[in-house]
């Protein structure tokens, strides 16, 4: 008896089926950093990529700093990308903070990238590691070997530093333990003809600037002759790389064609300039549109995603996309009331609601007066389409209502 296979959970399902229903032959939405087939997605940063390449071909240690999601992974890639034929190079990533770990990965990825330097029996060392008989500081001395035999200089590239977690029993943030990892690898990072290039948590970027200053105690950090932080994407890069991951789809048509304006603006709202956070929530309103079985992404599917936790009722939904299209509002808008077909203290409740969830802001307070805006705060007002009036509806009592599904109907 031939045993029945299990379905595929619903999820695996959707994803492929979404990116022919909306026109992509593969998945543009990847938030992983861009690899080595897909750098031509790469915009902006052009300057920390300059400076970087500097302290690069200088062999001057650096540290990328900044906030998960801002593209650090990626400018590092972009960065490899640039390394010359006169350099070796490699990449780790190292989401722990141990230092034997970090040691041998670095010496399996030397292993298996670099060229095997004579005089060293390479082979006997690869065994015992796997083996798990070398420790911390045989792995540093056949590190270090390693690097004196080799005939060119070493760059290496590590990643994932910033997801070495707090540990609070300890009473350690997780820049302190980061810190910790350094202190533990500084024989390393004072090895002679190698460099490394690391991303590092966004605090970094003030700690290093405190160790340069005068009088200040050196610590590892004053290792890093190089700093620069990655700071989130204004809205007009985060336009252009939605614009680029659709052409790399072969999507044909623009973004309009894509997704209604409103989830742009929503989606760049929210992301607050992170690439990653962006693109999530887009595939995820994507994921959305396809179940509605829907031509584009509509802004009711960037909502169903958002709200998938939240389980926020439908008079938030009306009033996100009032926020969206308007720009700002006060809960006493005459047009917000006329809208919402509420009063004044329901409107001001759910304002309160969207801004304890991060999805609204107050922007100003003017006589008293909360201005809420979405996450940003300074978004300016999309223009409403005369065919906007299209998706008022009117109920069997003539009261006039807004259309959020696209199909027509009351759903206040």
């Amino acid at each position: 008896m031939t045993k029945k296979r299990k379905p595929k959970p619903s999820s695996e399902k959707s994803v492929p089926a979404a990116y022919h229903r909306f026109g992509l032959n593969y998945d543009p939405f990847t938030t992983l950093s861009l690899r080595e087939h897909n750098l031509d997605c790469f915009i902006g940063r052009e300057d920390l990529l300059d400076r970087l390449t500097s302290a690069m071909l200088s062999l001057s240690n650096a540290g990328v700093a900044g906030e998960p999601g801002t593209g650090k992974s990626s400018l590092l890639q972009m960065l490899r990308s640039r390394v010359p034929r006169e350099f070796l190079s490699v990449a780790i990533g190292v989401p722990l903070d141990d230092a034997a770990y970090f040691l041998g990965e670095l010496l399996r990825e030397m292993l298996v990238t670099l060229p095997r330097p004579r005089g060293l029996n390479l082979g006997r060392v690869e065994s015992s590691l796997d083996k798990g008989e070398l420790n911390k500081n045989a792995i540093f001395l056949v590190i270090k070997r390693f690097t004196a035999r080799l005939k060119k200089p070493l760059i290496v590239f590590v990643d994932d530093l910033e997801k070495i977690k707090a540990d609070w029993n300890q009473h350690l943030s997780r820049s302190d333990r980061t810190l910790q990892l350094l202190e533990e690898l500084k024989p390393l990072m004072e090895l002679p003809r190698v460099c490394f290039i690391m991303s590092l948590q966004d605090e970094f970027y003030s700690k290093v600037a405190e160790v340069v200053k005068d009088g200040a105690e050196p610590t590892v950090l004053g290792l890093f002759r190089h700093m620069v932080r990655v700071e989130p994407f204004e809205q007009g890069p985060l336009r252009r790389i939605l614009q680029l991951r659709l052409e790399k789809a072969e999507f044909q048509g623009s973004l309009e064609d894509f997704l209604e304006p409103e989830v742009l603006t929503l989606a760049l709202a929210l992301s607050a300039g992170n690439p990653r956070r962006f693109l999530y929530l887009i595939s995820e309103a994507m994921v959305c549109g396809n179940r509605r079985k829907g031509s584009r992404v509509e802004y009711q599917d960037l909502f169903e995603a958002v709200n998938e936790h939240l389980k926020l009722d439908r008079v938030c939904k009306k009033l996100l996309y009032f926020l969206a299209k308007a720009g700002r509002a006060t809960a006493a808008n005459t047009d917000l009331l006329a809208f919402m077909g509420l009063d004044t203290i329901s409107i001001s409740r759910r304002l309160e609601i969207l801004t304890k969830n991060r999805l609204a802001e107050i922007v100003e307070v003017a006589d008293g007066v909360k201005v809420y805006a979405l996450p940003g705060g300074n978004l300016p007002p999309l223009p409403i389409p005369a065919a906007a009036d299209n998706r008022f509806t009117r109920t069997s009592d003539g009261e006039k209502r807004f259309d959020l599904s696209g199909k027509g109907g009351d759903v206040s």
